[in-house]
């Protein structure tokens, strides 16, 4: 099949980008994906950062609020639109079958991810600035060590991107820039009445290795398999 970049595919409106991602499932902010549509490239320059309906910057956030297609940083540390068709068999590929409780007991989350995990679990929707409060890692000297936490928690699925929230001052006038905001993905699935996957995980794998080959090109397939571990 053709490359889905090689398409006329454009977004003009956030009508267009939705449809974009109901059509290509996984929509990249950025051209990371060999052969592969992103937000960046069915878009132009000049739309960027602009604060108007017409910014992508304001539609990555507006399409998870809106349960259109989660949003994080789910692989290769880059930031990730996936529709919400999709999302559940890949939350079911990339997810772990232990807790981040017993996934810290183990040596494979830190002490930092867990602390952030339980208090976005408590705090479902948490803007980043409160959440760096709350776990007590808001001061400069960890915040690679958030940061990391975050990064690390999306990319198991534990954790998406819900939206944004505005930072207001006491008049309630907007003030500086908007901040992000994170829910546990199991409970922005529910939000948005978005049923898991069940399937047992080699099956799981299966399927969407079989949506991969159907849709998507040789060269985008060949790294997808490689990041889904898909032989």
């Amino acid at each position: 099949m053709a490359a889905p970049n090689e398409t006329s595919l454009k977004a003009d409106t956030y009508e267009d980008v939705i449809r974009i991602v109901e059509e290509v499932k996984l929509l990249p902010l950025s051209s990371f994906i060999p052969e592969h549509l992103s937000l960046e490239s069915v878009t132009v320059h000049e739309q960027w950062h602009t604060g108007l309906v017409t910014d992508p910057w304001l539609w990555r956030d507006r399409l998870p609020g809106d349960g259109i297609a989660a949003y994080g940083r789910f692989f290769a540390k880059k930031p990730m639109l996936i529709h919400k068709s999709l999302f559940p068999l890949v939350k079911n590929v990339l997810e772990e079958p232990y807790s981040v409780d017993e996934r810290y007991a183990d040596g494979e989350l830190s002490k930092a991810a867990v602390d952030v995990y339980h208090a976005i679990e408590a705090h479902e929707g948490i803007d980043v600035k409160q959440l760096r409060a709350v776990t007590g890692l808001s001061g400069k000297e960890s915040k690679n060590e958030f940061d990391r936490a975050l990064v690390d928690l999306q990319s198991t699925t534990d954790i998406v991107i819900s939206g944004i929230s505005e930072r207001l001052n006491a008049s309630g006038t907007k003030n500086g820039w908007n901040s992000t905001c994170y829910m546990t993905a199991a409970h922005w699935m529910e939000l948005h009445g978005i049923a898991p996957n069940t399937l047992p995980t080699p099956e799981a794998k299966s399927q969407l290795k079989a949506l991969l080959e159907a849709q998507f090109s040789e060269a985008a397939n060949v790294y997808l398999r490689k990041i889904f571990k898909l032989k």
